[in-house]
């Protein structure tokens, strides 16, 4: 039996600034595509999604934490690397977004023009700056028993993503955030700080609920072309609605129990299609062992872009017979 092939799409959090620079510097079709993202979402911007991302003051490890440029730009290339690997002949079967990455899949399942899911995610992005408290997203390597143990130290924080067993990532204001970074760097516990810096998967953003709802239900969403999975409910998404993408970014993310559920229908191929190869990691610890599941990314956060596009394809090559 054929292994479906699964696109995945991560969302905040996995943007770095000169993400797929050499890519875009040596690969023609990757530069087409980009630069088509830019000329699309530059009068949304009012700025080169291209020159944000590659800006030459900034280094790749500053936080890429500007909500509205991180937003296009995650889009942008998620996008243009999902027309790269289709070019190459990759054709999904099924499509997982991961917050933000539920926008992308929206996209390349031709729900939502690009032009639409690009002023979208920009449009939703300024609502948050303009009328959503200033907040922070931490990583966190514990299982949520050990969470539930130390329960105190989450006060005014809430599990927004659980990515698999041991790692949840966890929101709320910056100075209650700031107190639970502290203690658990205090007890070992291992934490980073991701560049997101408004409450998403929160009640942080119930404020713009009834507005972001209000922006899509002017939108004509058609018929996915590929089916989509979405990582807030965990199931198939039968059909795109307004509700259902503001349920997408006010639930937590449900990942490890997406993926359990569509490994345990059958055995996939997970592609992951972000920049940072996150989504292909937290599948590689979801699937159990003696799975007959793979996961597979194509860029990441190290460079050598077409390196890693070359193993990706050495690593599926046997997959597609």
């Amino acid at each position: 039996m054929t292994k479906a092939t699964v696109f995945m799409y991560s969302g905040q959090g996995s943007q770095y600034f000169h993400m797929t620079r050499e890519l875009y510097e040596r690969h023609p079709r990757y530069r087409l595509w980009l630069d088509h993202c830019d000329d699309i979402a530059l009068p949304v911007l009012g700025k080169s999604v291209v020159e944000t991302i590659f800006d030459e003051g900034r280094a790749k490890s500053d936080p890429f934490d500007s909500l509205a440029d991180s937003n296009a730009a995650l889009l942008c290339v998620e996008y243009s690397l999902t027309r790269v690997v289709q070019e190459m002949g990759y054709r999904p079967d099924v499509l997982v977004g991961y917050s933000l990455g539920e926008i992308t899949a929206a996209v390349v399942a031709e729900v939502l023009p690009l032009e639409l899911g690009i002023s979208f995610a920009v449009e939703f992005a300024r609502t948050l700056v303009d009328r959503t408290p200033p907040s922070a997203m931490l990583a966190v390597l514990a299982t949520e028993e050990l969470l539930h143990g130390h329960a105190g130290l989450f006060t005014d924080c809430r599990v927004t993503g659980r990515n698999f067993d041991g790692n949840v990532v966890v929101s709320g204001r910056v100075g209650a955030v700031e107190r639970l970074e502290r203690s658990l760097e205090e007890q070992g516990i291992v934490c980073q700080r991701l560049p997101v810096n408004r409450g998403v998967h929160t009640e942080l953003i119930d404020p713009v609920g009834e507005q972001v709802r209000g922006i899509l239900k002017a939108v004509t969403f058609a018929p996915p072309r590929i089916p989509i999975v979405s990582s807030a409910s965990t199931g198939q998404v039968a059909e795109v609605t307004a509700d259902g993408i503001w349920a997408a970014m006010r639930s937590p993310v449900e990942f490890a129990r997406t993926i359990g559920k569509m490994s345990a229908a059958g055995d996939a191929t997970f592609i992951d299609l972000g920049p940072s190869a996150t989504l292909a990691t937290f599948v590689k610890y979801i699937l159990p062992p003696g799975s007959g599941s793979v996961q597979v990314p194509t860029v990441n956060r190290f460079g050598q872009d077409l390196k890693a596009l070359r193993e990706f394809q050495e690593q599926t090559a046997a997959l597609r017979g």
